[in-house]
């Protein structure tokens, strides 16, 4: 097993975790040991690869249920005397619900047993919510009790609902290597989400490779469209239907697991989809073509708000400029499009380049564009303003003045300025953002069709 210094910095991160939570007073305020544990957790995830997808399916309903496939720790990931921080839960509740929701949300914790003072004295400063575990039970320990102490979850569960606070639960109740995940669903969290009235939304996590060294890995977390049980039949707890839907449900939840799992690195998956999409379009006359990444890919409405344009959706999420450019003899196969619309740079700003940096690769990919197309007009929209880069504003509001300087001077060139659009409204109610502040919702794209329009 080779440990590298990259471990080394994430283990001591861990304890520190666990030396800053587990060292409170007793009588601490929980919210204020979960904020600490938020924020030790996020420095030490700084020291890794991560990925989150999908963030774009994340509802604005604070009070949901998010479930997850539980995975392993590596053995090297132990903090004090055989206690591990659970990575993959700690990731959910500080890099998905605390960064979304500012609120970390509440988890569902094992009993410790009578040895595990590490265990007991740092989730006794938490106060998640506590069950008994299968293998994780006192001997000498009353069966009554068990069951008794475990029916306690469903109004406690319930409670932490009803006051807007998300609730993160393993329906497996177990860990596992990701290859294996997950284990078999029990019933539980599902008959809970069936008997409540409005029913919560549950959002489906997938997580995979926190069993592994993040010295050799990416520890990735993808986020699958919410649902409620009512989508699957169940509106009752007792519905014979209720183990079925739950089954199904985990085999669809292999699936997703394994693909991740498999995803390769770069975007070949999307770009064999998009080649097909070219390839079923059934007119390619007076052509009006969308690229860019993840804010083109998600504008589902485009045909239906351009009724009258032969549009073409080639966004691919995570797309960067040099994308583009790598794919440009697969992606750019027309013989002359009317129109091609671009959406470049928010992605590239994750690079840490310079705006002059980011604007050159830009320019670079509008030239090629031109030389191949030297009669197709071309159209720029601006990086749009998100909650999620509100710490780069500075260098989008550079990189978007640069692009309109050299579109004035560009004779086939357009820079539609979106940003200033959007910053009028980007704090008006109702919001123009999805929850993850940096996607658009339906009105974002009701508001970049309108400053499109008269340009087409």
């Amino acid at each position: 097993m080779e440990i590298k210094d990259r471990d080394h910095k994430f283990l001591s991160a861990l304890k520190a975790v666990y030396s800053s939570v587990s060292s409170l007073p007793k009588a601490s305020n929980p919210l204020e040991a979960r904020k600490i544990c938020t924020q030790h957790i996020r420095k030490a995830f700084e020291l890794t690869d991560i990925q989150i997808k999908g963030s774009e399916y994340l509802p604005y309903e604070k009070n949901t249920i998010f479930i997850y496939n539980h995975l392993s720790n590596h053995t090297y990931y132990t903090e004090d005397e055989g206690f591990q921080i659970t990575l993959d839960s700690h990731f959910i509740s500080s890099m998905i619900l605390d960064k979304y929701y500012k609120n970390s949300g509440v988890r569902v914790v094992r009993h410790s047993l009578p040895e595990e003072d590490n265990h007991r004295n740092y989730y006794d400063r938490l106060q998640y919510i506590r069950v008994y575990a299968k293998n994780f039970v006192p001997d000498e320990i009353d069966p009554t009790k068990i069951k008794s102490v475990n029916k306690e979850f469903y109004p406690k569960a319930i409670k932490h609902l009803s006051e807007e606070s998300g609730l993160v639960f393993s329906p497996e109740g177990k860990s596992h290597p990701t290859g294996d995940s997950p284990g078999i669903f029990r019933h539980g969290i599902f008959k809970l989400a069936s008997k409540m009235d409005p029913q919560p939304l549950i959002v489906p996590l997938v997580m995979a490779n926190f069993d592994q060294l993040a010295s050799k890995v990416t520890f990735k977390c993808e986020i699958k469209p919410p649902f409620r049980m009512k989508d699957m039949g169940i509106t009752d707890k007792k519905n014979p239907a209720l183990p079925k839907a739950v089954a199904k449900l985990n085999r669809q939840y292999k699936k997703w697991v394994n693909d991740l799992l498999k995803e390769e690195k770069g975007f070949e998956s999307e770009i064999l989809t998009l080649e097909q999409r070219i390839k079923n379009k059934e007119s390619l006359e007076n052509l009006v073509v969308f690229y860019g990444s993840s804010t083109i890919r998600l504008w589902n409405s485009l045909e239906k708000d351009f009724p009258n344009l032969n549009t073409l959706n080639l966004g691919f999420g995570g797309a960067f400029i040099g994308s583009l450019s790598q794919q440009f003899d697969r992606l750019f196969t027309f013989k002359s499009p009317q129109t091609i619309i671009l959406y470049l740079g928010g992605n590239d700003l994750s690079l840490d380049w310079t705006a002059q940096r980011i604007v050159a690769d830009i320019k670079n990919l509008i030239s090629k564009i031109h030389q191949k197309f030297p009669n197709t007009s071309l159209i720029n929209i601006s990086i749009k303003p998100s909650l999620e880069r509100a710490q780069q504003l500075d260098k989008i509001t550079q990189i978007n003045q640069l692009m309109k300087e050299h579109a004035e001077h560009t004779p086939f060139l357009k820079q539609i300025d979106f940003f200033e659009l959007l910053v009028r409204q980007i704090k008006k109610e109702p919001p123009y953002l999805l929850q993850d502040g940096l996607h658009l919702n339906h009105l974002g794209y009701s508001l970049l069709k309108n400053a499109l329009k008269n340009h087409l």
